[in-house]
This record gives structure tokens, sequence and C-alpha cells, in this order.
């Protein structure tokens, strides 16, 4: 019996990427597929903070609630099996890292992202992320508006 698909989808909370979770849960829904979503807070964010000094672990609390409630909602709401990772780091190779960790069979983010304090910039990422994983990068455009 051939397992699941396995897909990641990284999030940064952008509306690009929620339109990508919600593309997951969809797909997940019509193929069976797990879903793992991904956030990764940034090491440089962490340091911007600590300088500007913004509470980190409160932001990381904030993140890690806003992961498992707000962003993984389309994935509960499709009724598709699905975890969350939290990670901080370098979002590049956080994404393929935790995509070979998981052994996933495409990693999936929103075409534009958006950056911040904190934010994990996927937006500028997909360049990088194709370079360094030999598993497919689906790239799926935010919504028509």
């Amino acid at each position: 019996m051939n397992s699941p698909l396995r897909i990641l989808v990284a999030t940064d909370g952008s509306e690009a990427a929620q339109h990508a979770v919600e593309w997951c849960a969809e797909l997940g829904r019509t193929t069976g597929a797990e879903i793992v979503l991904m956030h990764t807070v940034s090491k440089v964010g962490e340091w911007l903070m600590s300088v500007a000094q913004i509470d980190f672990v409160k932001v990381e609390a904030e993140r890690k609630d806003l992961l498992e409630r707000v962003w993984a909602e389309p994935l509960r709401r499709a009724e598709v099996l699905h975890r969350t990772k939290f990670v901080t780091g370098d979002p590049v190779q956080s994404i393929i890292a935790t995509a070979d960790a998981e052994d996933a069979d495409m990693i999936v983010i929103g075409k534009v992202g958006h950056s911040g304090v904190g934010g994990s910039f996927l937006g500028g990422s997909a360049a990088r992320i194709s370079q360094h994983t030999n598993r497919p990068l689906v790239l799926v455009p935010g919504p028509k508006g």
C-alpha cells in the first residue's frame, strides 16, 4: 500500500501564503495528502526585536498561536490530516531542512510573501529554495482581486 502524499506548506501569514494553505487544503481533501504547515521566525528578526527591545518570547508565542489557530484553519475546515511545525532560523534553510526531515513529496509556498520584523521573507526565497532542494516546489499565486 502506498503512503499518502506529504506536502510541506510554508506560511509567513501573508495573504499569498494563506492562499497557498487553502490550495493545499483542497489538494489534501481531494487526494488524501498529509499537510505539514510550517512557520519560521528568522534569527535575524529575533536579533532585530532584541535590539528594539521587543519581547521575542511574546512574539514567538503569538506566532505559534497564529500558526495553530488561524493559519491552520483552512486545513481543519477541509478535514485533512495535518500537523504544524514552528521553527526558528533562516527561512530558506528551515524550509528545506523541514522538507527533508518530513520526507515531503513537495514544498508549497505563496508566490508573494511579506517581510517584517521577525517575518520569514518567503516572497524572495523561491529561487533560493529551488536551487537547494531536489523536491518539487509549487508556487501558488495569490488570490485574484
